[in-house]
C-alpha cells in the first residue's frame, strides 16, 4: 500500500473535487455524506496515523481552497486523519476482514464526527445555536457518511479490507 502514494495522492484529489463540487451540492436535512472522511479514515485505518493526518492536510488543503476556508478545513481533515489513525490496524496483525470493517467503521463515524464539530466551532453560515450545528448536524453527517461507507464496502471495498 505504501508504494502507491502518488497514485493515492492524486486519487485524493479526485475524491476532494467531488466532494466539492457534487456530493457537497446533494443535502438531506441540511447535511451531505463526505467521501473525503470515508477515504481519511480508510487511509489512516491501514496505513498509519501519520498517513492520515498527512492525507489529511492534504485533503483539507484542497476543499478549503475551493470552498474559501483553507484554515478551518485543514484543521479539521489534519485532526479527522489524527483521530482515525487511532484504529490503525499493523500489517503484521491477525485480524479478520470483520475487524478491519468495524475499525474503519468505528474511524469513520468518530473522525468524522470530530472534524465536524472541529468545522462547525468556525463556520455558522445560517447563525444556528452551536449544540444544534455540532451534536444534531455532526451526527446525521456522520450517520449519512457510515451508510455511504456501508455502501462502497458493498461494492468496491471488501478485497482491500480483506487483504
Amino acid at each position: 500500500m505504501k508504494r502507491n502514494i502518488p497514485f493515492l495522492i492524486v486519487l485524493l484529489g479526485i475524491i476532494a473535487m467531488v466532494q466539492v463540487f457534487g456530493l457537497s451540492r446533494i443535502t438531506i436535512l441540511g447535511v451531505s455524506p463526505d467521501i473525503v472522511t470515508i477515504f481519511l479514515a480508510l487511509m489512516a485505518v491501514l496505513i498509519g496515523q501519520k498517513a492520515g493526518m498527512s492525507f489529511g492536510f492534504l485533503a483539507g488543503t484542497i476543499t478549503g481552497l475551493f470552498s474559501g476556508n483553507l484554515g478551518l478545513h485543514m484543521l479539521a481533515r489534519t485532526v479527522e486523519g489524527f483521530i482515525a489513525g487511532f484504529f490503525h490496524i499493523p500489517e503484521q496483525s491477525h485480524a479478520t476482514a470483520r475487524q478491519k470493517i468495524n475499525r474503519t467503521y468505528s474511524a469513520i463515524v468518530t473522525a468524522g464526527f470530530l472534524a465536524n464539530a472541529i468545522s462547525a466551532a468556525g463556520y455558522n453560515p445560517l447563525g444556528l445555536s452551536p449544540l444544534y450545528r455540532i451534536v444534531v448536524l455532526g451526527a446525521l453527517e456522520s450517520l449519512f457518511t457510515l451508510i455511504l461507507a456501508i455502501i462502497a464496502n458493498w461494492l468496491f471495498l471488501r478485497k482491500s479490507l480483506s487483504d
